[in-house]
């Protein structure tokens, strides 16, 4: 699964710091456009990384297509104004779009640019996922919950209570699973039909990132300069250890992950600029890369997106506003 966003100033620190201490050995990418200016909030590639969907730190919302690099769309939640975006995303088939602000919800369709409904949030939104054709959206809030939210219709279909802020979360496509991750430093797995939680996995630090694969069978957690792991979603075993770095002080900081159709590999993203392609059932790393960062400053950027394309092609978008070709 793709997935948005841990966003660019709560990174932005750790991603400074993190590639002082990192050599630059991974491969460069192909090919590179630039997005926004002065950098993002947020960002998303759809499923197979033909459309992408920032949040500009000046210029609000908008919907690009990858191949020419047109932006299509410019969203924003009030007319005149540029919204600041802290959480979007691009449901499964590509037909609908999420744009979160600080309290405000807007579904989107990407063929017309529309706006298909406008929701207010009883929390500040930190991170959000849909589901297959934009039915439904999994919110991540400051108030200590994260909601599964009828984007299309209104109202709550779940609360899920976490005790603290919920800063990364993702569901399957077809809204059975969810998974949070929040500043306790743990990861939840909930079953979205009843809101129970299924299984519960500590980690380290307050979580940085969360995954699940299309079909729910595993799941992936990290924490903020500390663990990552990918654990069964049927047993609640752990499956695989990630090697965070190992760094002679601290651990890498994952801001980003994304499971392959066939379950065999995932797409990691760093907060120094930096992506892996790893191999899911012994952690091994297959390919490594370093994202385009322009000589000024700020030179780092903290990788906010990634998509497999088709081949042996990859996309990613850094905190920079550049997004990424890789091969």
């Amino acid at each position: 699964m793709k997935r948005t966003v841990k966003k660019a100033f709560e990174l932005g620190l750790i991603a400074f710091c993190s590639i002082a201490l990192l050599s630059c050995s991974g491969e460069a990418p192909v090919r590179t456009a630039q997005y926004a200016t002065q950098g993002l909030y947020s960002a998303v590639l759809s499923d197979d990384g033909t459309t992408a969907l920032v949040g500009s730190i000046q210029h609000g919302g908008s919907f690009w297509v990858n191949a020419v690099n047109e932006r299509r769309f410019n969203w924003n939640h009030t007319q005149g104004d540029y919204t600041s975006l802290y959480g979007v995303d691009i449901d499964p088939s590509g037909q609908f779009a999420a744009t979160g602000s600080a309290r405000t919800l807007v579904l989107w369709n990407t063929s017309t640019g529309k706006p298909d409904g406008f929701w207010a949030t009883p929390g500040d939104i930190l991170s959000l996922k849909l589901t297959q054709n934009g039915d439904y959206a999994l919110i991540g809030l400051n108030d200590q919950t994260a909601r599964f939210f009828d984007i299309k219709r209104g109202g709550i279909k779940q609360t899920l209570r976490t005790g603290a802020s919920v800063r990364a979360v993702d569901v399957t496509p077809d809204g059975l699973l969810g998974i949070t991750g929040d500043d306790f430093s743990n990861v939840i797995l909930w079953d979205m039909q009843t809101g129970e939680k299924k299984y519960e996995w500590p980690l380290s630090n307050a979580i940085g990132s969360v995954a699940l694969s299309a079909d729910g069978k595993y799941a992936f957690g990290a924490a903020q300069l500390g663990n990552a792991k990918i654990w069964s979603t049927r047993t609640g075993k752990e499956l695989t250890k990630i090697d965070t770095g190992a760094l002679q002080y601290r651990n890498a900081s994952i801001s980003q992950a994304v499971f392959s159709q066939d379950d065999r590999s995932i797409l990691l993203g760093e907060v120094n600029s930096r992506v892996t392609l790893v191999q899911v059932s012994t952690g091994v790393v297959q390919k490594e890369w370093e994202l385009f960062t322009a000589k000024s400053r700020p030179s780092g950027a903290s990788v906010l997106a990634l998509a497999f394309a088709t081949g042996n092609r990859y996309y990613a978008i850094g905190s920079n506003g550049y997004l990424n070709v890789l091969e």
